[in-house]
């Protein structure tokens, strides 16, 4: 660990700055959206297969979860690259208050959109769709709203309040 430290402080070079921290992050969006291309297909071949005694398939709850917690976690990825490139010299404030509004926002109207969507039959691809639109668009909006009415703004390339 002493070892990792030194060359964080001591090489320049080698050290995780913001432009290289946001290709990682553009990375890891990419690689968990591209293999779920496929999950809604196991959902329709599992909905006639496996059922609870609440008539929902368990298949596609756990997709909706999963899918949910992806648009969650891609509008937390976006944020924090918006952040970095606003400001890549400066920390992130409250990193674990932004992690939790996103991820809570995106399960939450995910949950709801889910109901929702069983509620009114719709088909599986629908059901997904509205589930990811409802949660990124869910996390989204607790960002602005957190944005707007929490003291000690996020950076803007300026000074923190």
């Amino acid at each position: 660990m002493k070892e990792l430290h030194d060359r964080i402080a001591t090489q320049p070079s080698q050290q995780l700055t913001a432009p290289k921290l946001r290709r990682i992050i553009w990375g890891l969006i990419a690689a968990i959206w591209l293999p779920l291309l496929a999950l809604p297909a196991f959902a329709a071949v599992g909905q006639s297969s496996l059922s609870d005694p609440l008539n929902i398939p368990p298949v596609l709850m756990v997709l909706a979860l999963v899918i949910s917690s992806l648009a969650g976690a891609t509008a937390l990825l976006m944020r924090i690259d918006r952040e970095l490139s606003a400001a890549p010299d400066k920390p992130l404030l409250r990193p674990w208050l932004m992690c939790a509004s996103h991820m809570a926002g995106a399960w939450l109207a995910g949950t709801l959109a889910f109901i929702v969507s069983r509620q009114a039959s719709f088909e599986v691809w629908t059901t997904l769709g509205f589930v990811l639109t409802a949660s990124f668009a869910n996390a989204k909006f607790i960002e602005s709203m957190l944005e707007r009415y929490m003291p000690g703004r996020p950076n803007t390339g300026g000074t923190a309040p």
